[in-house]
């Protein structure tokens, strides 16, 4: 095999690798920067949920903008990277919560959300976590201590003493089956807990400070008879989601992560313009690069992290490392030639027969599937590692671990599952190639359930990135470079991703916010497993009822000879879109690197 360089082919390699090298200290590490801002993960996933139906309707917008006015595709391509970087580092800006200020000044504080099932422990000297008397806001009876971390969502509860079948009782909660050796509880149902600090000498330069008790009392009589003061008790101000901080934080997100999913779409259809119709297969070769880059600032980013930080995390370096790679992706996206494409004079018809097609249909219908379950792993794994760092003491360097856990995915899952992506679609085809990315997405959600150290997660990423995220992204943008009518490359892209990412994003995160508040991390993650599983099998199905009505339309319309136009637009590009040959490969020996 001759090994040669295509000097074209370099600035597409390096806008992938400096586009994805601008979001890899970032865009992994959105939600747990809410989180330590304060905000739920019910809130986050309601946040996270309106995201993607923004950009499900951005992107056909753009991607028809740029077909229609093809010489401005270039400009248009680079505005969006420019607001995406501005709008990810604006949340440099939002003033994070001081740990100091609030162990000194914060009495009271109501924990708004708790896992039905809550695991019970005994404290191990666990620095991260402050001991708090607690009390049911549904009743002015049985105060108990505990230890809880600094998360307005609790899933687990320490106590001071040998944790027995009895110490659910002590906390008005009713005891659990026992799961896995560990005793479980089940809270109040309709009540909240709220707790105040007993033990505010926690460091020796701290000065103890005393509680009015009969103010406390007071406090807890009011909050117990109208529950719509949780506020006025708990922080005397208004909520954190009335301030401007969390309004911040959604604003600055929404944008940049509508412009990130907008330009990485019309980025593929750039790809696809740059390497024409006979090197189509090459696109995982070039979407390789972008992986490269996300895995070296991913973990790059997350030990600066942690080198720089203390108990709350400073992200300085993670939006320093995207300001520099911005602007040596902007540099090379100047360096792009494109072909010049004409614009659609049909007025979109050709557009209308291709999605009326039953095989588009269900391609997309299961490309919604596919992006429920890929926004659940990405918004909610890092969630679920940093509860699980929390338990067994990995916090100090949990974004190292984050950062690694990118790394493997990108080095050892994506990489190779994206260079080596056209021969596998050529091999399988697009449908069977989608049913196997679905069930190996069950797999590798059982394997997320079922780590008990965070490093674990390593491991299991390394493995199942490839097969899951990068073989599936390939396949979508593949299929819509293969079905888009002439002149309607991007607006193909902007269908099919945004329903992928779009309304498949927007399902995983509303779901799943409400999965994890309801069941945990482990027990989310088990029910969006055999969903997926279950979601393979079904494509399976219909896979092949879709395949046996095409062979009886084929062999009708022979009969008749007169094929139907839909038919007639897909043969123009391939015979098989979901059999053998769907993408063309270049029959030469030599590989473009």
């Amino acid at each position: 095999m001759k090994f040669k360089i295509d000097k074209g082919l370099l600035p597409i390699k390096a806008h992938f690798f400096f586009f994805f090298a601008a979001l890899g200290p970032i865009l992994p590490q959105i939600n747990v920067y809410g989180r330590q801002l304060g905000v739920s993960p019910a809130v986050m996933g309601l946040v996270t949920a309106v995201l993607p139906l923004l950009w499900a309707t951005a992107k056909p917008l753009f991607g028809y903008v740029v077909d229609f006015w093809p010489a401005q595709r270039k400009l248009v391509f680079m505005l969006l990277i420019v607001i995406m970087t501005s709008s990810y580092c604006g949340l440099w800006f939002l003033p994070m919560p001081d740990p100091q200020e609030t162990n000194d000044t914060k009495i009271l504080e109501s924990v708004y959300k708790l896992n039905n099932t809550i695991y019970l422990k005994q404290y191990q000297n666990n620095t991260s976590l402050e001991k708090y008397k607690c009390h049911w806001n549904c009743t002015m009876a049985d105060h108990f201590d505990v230890y809880l971390s600094n998360t307005p969502f609790i899933n687990t509860i320490y106590i001071d003493n040998d944790v027995s079948n009895k110490s659910c009782l002590s906390m008005s909660m009713v005891l659990n089956d026992d799961l896995n050796g560990d005793f479980t509880c089940i809270p109040k149902d309709n009540c909240d807990l709220l707790c105040y600090e007993i033990d505010l000498l926690i460091e020796s330069n701290r000065t103890e400070r005393s509680i009015d008790k009969s103010t406390m009392e007071n406090a807890l009589v009011d909050f117990s008879k109208n529950e719509s003061r949780i506020v006025e008790v708990v922080e005397s101000s208004d909520s954190f989601y009335m301030t401007g901080t969390f309004w911040g934080f959604v604003i600055l997100m929404c944008i940049g992560t509508v412009a990130f999913n907008v330009a990485n779409c019309i980025g593929d259809a750039v790809c696809f313009d740059v390497l024409g119709p006979e090197r189509g297969s090459k696109y995982g070769a070039q979407r390789a690069w972008g992986t490269v880059g996300y895995g070296a600032t991913a973990f790059l980013g997350g030990w600066l992290i942690d080198a720089l930080s203390g108990e709350y995390k400073d992200f300085t370096p993670a939006f320093i490392l995207a300001l520099i790679a911005t602007a040596i992706d902007l540099y090379s996206c100047r360096a792009l030639t494109l072909p010049s494409l004409s614009s659609p004079e049909d007025s979109g018809k050709a557009l209308r027969d291709v999605l009326k097609i039953p095989k588009v249909i269900v391609f997309i219908i299961f490309a919604v599937v596919a992006g429920t379950f890929d926004s659940f792993i990405i918004y909610y794994m890092f969630w679920f590692l940093e509860e699980l760092a929390e338990e067994t003491g990995h916090t100090a360097k949990i974004k190292l671990i984050e950062g690694i856990v990118i790394a493997a995915e990108s080095f050892l899952g994506e990489l190779v599952f994206f260079f080596f992506s056209g021969k596998i679609i050529k091999r399988l085809g697009y449908g069977t190639t989608l049913t196997v990315s679905l069930l190996f997405y069950g797999i590798r959600m059982v394997c997320i359930s079922l780590i008990q150290n965070p490093w674990h997660l390593v491991f299991v990423s390394a493995i199942l990135q490839g097969p899951t995220y990068a073989l599936c992204y390939s396949t979508i943008v593949g299929y819509a470079a293969q079905v888009a009518p002439e002149g309607y490359s991007a607006t193909v892209q902007g269908i099919v991703a945004g329903m992928d990412d779009g309304v498949g994003f927007a399902i995983g995160s509303l779901v799943g916010g409400q999965l994890y508040s309801w069941l945990g991390g482990r027990g989310s993650f088990r029910v969006m497993a055999v969903a997926a599983i279950l979601g393979s099998a079904l494509h399976a199905v219909l896979f092949t009822i879709v395949e046996r009505n095409d062979e009886r339309r084929a062999e009708k319309s022979a009969a008749e000879s007169i094929p139907e136009e839909g038919e007639k637009m897909l043969q123009q590009h391939s015979s098989a879109i979901y059999q053998d040959t769907v993408v063309p490969l270049n029959g030469d020996t030599k590989v473009d690197r």
